[in-house]
């Protein structure tokens, strides 16, 4: 049996596919005649930590380093979620290689795909013959190719140990240097990476040239041309331009305003007899298909996803719906094999997304098709399998339509555009110009409606020659130097492609880019398609740098990591130099150990030096930050005010700072003892705001409640202190002097008062608030809901207050709402009937008819004989009413009329009858007998007992 070991599923199944014979499909491995294709899922095994090695090394300190073993060992790794774990796969790839009698490794063309595989065979200590299925095109054509010309794996063999080397490097880098920054400046865990630390260098490098920028005004100049040609006039808008500047000399700018008048006035009412007008016809071609970086960039400009939430969508679509290629790639490439089954694939996908142009020609052989360009991987391009849009999300299902349609871009023509230019010279170093572009035929654009349309100006109506222009007329447009724009996850994403532009060392710069010559689409990188996303997010969790909406900006603590790490340590430099030595590793000139031995000398050397320590507040913040809720700022040292366990506390109580700055939730006594001091709270006279408290306790024990502040005084013993504040809640209408609230009353100096709480009164029943005091010192009313009236009975009115000049209390008016007119007779005298609060009265002096709002009588309880019931009863028929209720509480329906026969001083009586229209009772038999109610009829009024 010979063992296929593929380094994903999906490449399994290709492979399968690829291979003679019939195939029995299993859930971890297919068997097809005498192979067995099974696959991995990542790395299977990783390399060890110290502290797999020796307990000893949990514990970080300076005196354990430098952590370094001759064989740095594996395990297996850890799970991120599936249907089998990592052990389970490995258990099952041991029992397979002990059956077959030979393996074809199957990792991708790459030393990452080489090691992959490699590292399990050499933990299974694997010594029968294994052969190398070293290609990228998965296509069923290439693979069977590709399996018809397999090589011994041995050839390729120094490609993993490359990639081994550059794994334990990075783990001795990220332990050893993480340890000492960490151990060297107590207090935070500081993370320091090969990948890492160079990527937060440019988002700090690019904050500081934010912020550094100063702004130059400067002035750009503009004349309107009036062209004779054989059409007549044109007139065509042209800048005063300077001659592009060489690359070691500054592009040179009017910063004077003068001056530029001065240029303009030289050019206007002038004749300019060479003005030369060029055109030349341009074929473009459409985008590349996707990698993963651009497609990462393409969904944050139009859909505003992050790198990490794209990478999420794409595996889904891959995995899930079988939508897409392998998603991680960093190729925009496609193999030769591919453009020959692009038929069928296109076939498919114009049935998945009910859309096929015009132009579409699956003869066009777009540049992108080309196996040269081939890395480990291929363009991300739709499968050729069906795909109901229906079932996808709406991110799936944006992200698929376009992938789809830059795949289908690669067969429709190319845009044919004619690009116009007019050019005066004016001197040697200065010259007039204006450009417009013109799409002749669109080709590819009319897919891509998101791509702005050219504006071509009068100068694409002019034929190419030489004219006789005259200007007539200009203008300035004065304008400022602008900083680099904050980096986006996207843009940020992008640069680690292209980080060798940022690299100083013309040797390291260099070697970052012969790095990626074989990788169209990057340019010098860091990490891999696979990998910067998840850094990305690592930098933001670890607090390094924030994210702002979609901008990032480095926090303090990444700026001081960053300022205190030696360049050695913090450059792209590193990835260049560790390059060098993996290309003598592939090539069997040095072992692997060249590398990690070169990483442990850099490493000994940062050892032995010393480096500026993290500014302590920086350090302490971040900490805070990270571990406590903050409440606000100190107003002793301008700290961090944390919640503690007991009070809220300044995060600087440490020495130096020794900040006393606290309050206490619970007081253990005086006039705070009765009440506890939330977060909320706490913010707000942190703010400076005062506080309404509530259960304060007097000197003689009495509560009240009344605004609090907070007062400090650096000088004090105790320099917190909670205190009442002055609430000054209006002016004195005795003496004009100030009216403040005190524990019980709102007064002045003069004696005048408003008291809280009265023991009797029309007040008895309700707490004047400082609210309602300063609406009556204002000379306002006020709706108090909660008078007494003698009886001591609750009512509502507006009430107003006046000065009482012989009294040092005030007088209270009360306010009723007048009544309302209902459009209702009275019964009794024919009078109109009115609406109150409490009910419906007859307007005539003498008559005393009324029907209140709510009933007294228990039956009538849940009753509200709104304006609409009362002109049901008024109309003389019975009125079916529902919410009725019995003695023992339960809810009935019956008939009720008003009956004014007796003239009742209270009103009329309601009669209420338990059987309906047609004589049938509204109750049960047994209903009316529990209701004690032999009868079918029954009168209530006001004095009923009954």
């Amino acid at each position: 049996m010979i063992l296929v070991i593929a380094e994903k599923p999906s490449l399994g199944r290709d492979i399968a596919q690829a291979l003679p014979g019939e195939a029995r499909n299993g859930k971890r491995y297919i068997e097809k005649g005498n192979y067995i294709v099974t696959w991995v899922f990542g790395h299977m095994l990783t390399l060890k930590e110290p502290e797999d090695y020796s307990e000893s090394y949990k514990k970080w300190s300076l005196s354990s380093l430098p952590i370094y073993f001759d064989d740095w060992g594996q395990k297996i790794g850890e799970d991120s979620g599936g249907y089998e774990t990592k052990a389970q796969r490995v258990e099952l790839i041991g029992e397979l290689l002990e059956k077959s009698e030979s393996v074809i490794h199957a990792g991708d063309p790459d030393e990452e795909g080489q090691l992959l595989i490699d590292e399990l065979l050499e933990w299974f200590d694997y010594k029968k013959p294994v052969m190398r299925l070293n290609t990228s095109d998965t296509t069923m054509g290439g693979l069977k190719k590709a399996l018809s010309k397999m090589e011994d794996n041995g050839k390729y063999i120094n490609e993993g140990k490359s990639a081994y080397a550059r794994s334990v490097a990075d783990l001795m880098v990220g332990v050893n240097m993480s340890r000492f920054f960490t151990c060297t400046n107590s207090g935070v865990l500081l993370t320091v990476g090969r990948v890492q630390t160079p990527t937060l260098g440019l988002v700090v490098n690019r904050d500081i040239q934010i912020e550094e920028h100063k702004k130059q005004v400067y002035y750009d100049i503009y004349v309107q041309l009036e062209t004779e040609t054989e059409k007549g006039k044109k007139n065509i808008r042209a800048k005063y331009q300077t001659k592009k500047a060489k690359k070691d000399e500054e592009q040179q700018l009017i910063t004077d305003r003068d001056e530029a008048g001065q240029i303009l006035k030289s050019l206007t009412g002038r004749t300019f007899d060479k003005t030369v007008i060029e055109r030349k016809t341009v074929n473009e071609d459409p985008p590349l298909p996707f990698n993963l970086v651009k497609l990462q960039s393409y969904c944050s400009t139009h859909f505003s996803y992050n790198p990490e939430e794209v990478m999420e969508i794409t595996q889904t679509l891959r995995e899930k719906h079988k939508a897409i290629t392998y998603n991680r790639s960093d190729c925009r490439y496609l193999s030769e094999e591919h453009f020959k089954e692009a038929p069928k694939t296109m076939a498919q996908v114009i049935k998945n997304i009910g859309f096929k142009p015009a132009e579409l020609d699956m003869k066009i052989h777009s540049k992108c098709f080309n196996d040269k360009n081939i890395t480990a991987h291929f363009a991300i391009i739709p499968t050729n399998n069906r795909v109901d849009l229906d079932k996808l999300t709406e991110r799936e299902k944006n992200v698929y339509l376009a992938v789809c349609k830059y795949y289908m871009a690669q067969f429709m023509p190319k845009a044919i555009k004619e690009k116009s230019k007019l050019t005066i010279e004016l001197d040697s170093e200065h010259s007039l110009g204006a450009t417009s572009s013109k799409t002749i035929k669109p080709g590819y654009l009319s897919i891509f409606k998101d791509i702005k349309k050219d504006e071509p100006s009068e100068l694409s109506d002019i034929e190419p020659g030489v004219y006789v222009s005259f200007a007539r007329e200009g203008e300035i447009e004065e304008k400022e130097t602008k900083p680099p724009s904050r980096y986006t996850k996207a843009t940020l994403n992008e640069d680690m492609t292209r980080i060798a532009r940022y690299v100083t060392d013309p040797e390291a710069k260099r070697m970052l880019i012969e790095k990626d010559k074989d990788k169209l689409g990057e340019n010098g990188s860091i990490g891999t398609s696979a990998t910067r996303s998840s850094i990305i997010d690592g930098l933001v969790k670890k607090g390094y740098i924030e994210q702002q909406g979609k901008r990032l900006i480095s926090t303090k603590l990444g700026r001081e990591l960053y300022r205190i790490l030696p360049d050695e340590i913090k450059k792209a430099d590193m990835t260049a130099k560790w390059w060098s030595i993996q290309e003598d590793i592939r090539s069997g000139e040095k072992t692997y150990k060249a590398l990690t031995q070169s990483v442990l000398e850099v490493i000994e050397n940062v050892l032995k030096n010393t480096y500026p320590p993290i500014d302590q507040s920086v350090m302490t913040k971040t900490v805070t930050e990270k571990y406590h809720t903050i409440i606000g700022k100190c107003p002793l040292c301008g700290g961090n005010v944390i919640e503690g366990q007991k009070g809220f506390g300044c995060s600087n109580w440490k020495p130096p700072m020794s900040c006393k700055f606290v309050i206490w939730k619970n007081y253990q006594k005086g006039m705070f003892k009765n009440t506890e001091i939330t977060p909320e709270t706490a913010k707000k006279l942190l703010a400076g705001k005062k506080v309404r408290m509530s259960k304060l306790v007097s000197a003689k024990g009495e509560k009240f409640d009344a605004l609090v502040e907070l007062k400090t005084n650096r000088e004090a013993q105790y320099p917190v202190s909670l205190e009442i504040a002055e609430n000054i809640v209006g002016t004195c209408p005795k003496c004009g002097g100030n009216v403040t609230e005190t524990m019980k009353a709102f007064s002045c100096s003069c004696g005048f008062a408003i008291w809280k709480k009265q023991e009797r009164g029309l007040f008895r029943l309700m707490t004047v608030t400082d609210k309602t005091a300063r609406l009556w010192l204002s000379g306002e009313r006020v709706k108090c809901k909660s008078l007494a009236d003698k009886n001591g009975n609750k009512f509502s009115a507006e009430v107003s207050m006046h000065c009482n000049p012989k009294s040092p209390y005030p007088e209270y008016e009360l306010h009723f709402e007048p009544p309302q007119k209902t459009g209702l007779v009275c019964p009794r005298c024919g009078k109109d009937i009115v609406e109150s609060p409490r009910g419906f009265y007859c307007e005539g002096e003498d008559c005393r008819w009324q029907l209140p709002k709510k009933s007294k009588l228990g039956m009538f309880e849940d009753v509200v004989f709104d304006r609409e019931l009362a002109a049901l009863l008024l109309g003389d028929k019975p009125v079916l009413i529902e919410n009725l209720k019995s003695k023992a509480g339960n809810t009935f329906k019956a008939n009720v009329t008003l009956d004014d026969s007796q003239r009742s001083d209270y009103g009329p009586s309601l009669r209420v009858d338990f059987k309906n229209h047609d004589g049938v009772s509204l109750l049960g038999a047994e209903s009316v007998e529990n209701e004690g109610n032999k009868g079918e009829t029954a009168v209530f009024d006001e004095n009923s007992k009954g």
